[in-house]
This record gives structure tokens, C-alpha cells and sequence, in this order.
């Protein structure tokens, strides 16, 4: 499951990128939108690493705790 949000989140890297360069190759103030779906495909990368990380430093942080209480 981790890993599942892991690789979500770098396949969204990929409309990110293709918005992006699409906004690069345009004419100035023909494309607005892309810049925005860029940004939008970003952020969506980034909730997804954040939820992955989250999972994985709870879960060691837990495994932490209960060698230690021993």
C-alpha cells in the first residue's frame, strides 16, 4: 500500500512535466492554464509523497517504541 502511494505520486510528476514544458513552448499569455495544471499535478505529487512518508516514519517510529520499551 506504502509503495502504492509512492509510485501515484511519481506518475503524477509526468502530466507535471508535460504541463509545464507545454507552458515553456507557448507564445506569452496564450497559455495560463497549463502553468496552472502543472501546478496542480505538483501539488497532487506532493500530497501523495507526504501521506507515503508520513506511513513510513509512523510505522518505524512505532517499531522505535516498542524495542525500547522492553
Amino acid at each position: 500500500m506504502k509503495h502504492i502511494l509512492w509510485v501515484i505520486g511519481l506518475a503524477t510528476l509526468a502530466p507535471t512535466i508535460f504541463y509545464f514544458v507545454k507552458y515553456l513552448e507557448a507564445t506569452p499569455g496564450t497559455e495560463r492554464t497549463s502553468l496552472a495544471l502543472a501546478g496542480v499535478f505538483f501539488v497532487i505529487s506532493l500530497v501523495f509523497w507526504a501521506i507515503f512518508f508520513f506511513k513510513r516514519f509512523r510505522e518505524e517510529g512505532q517499531q522505535d517504541i516498542s524495542i525500547t520499551k522492553y
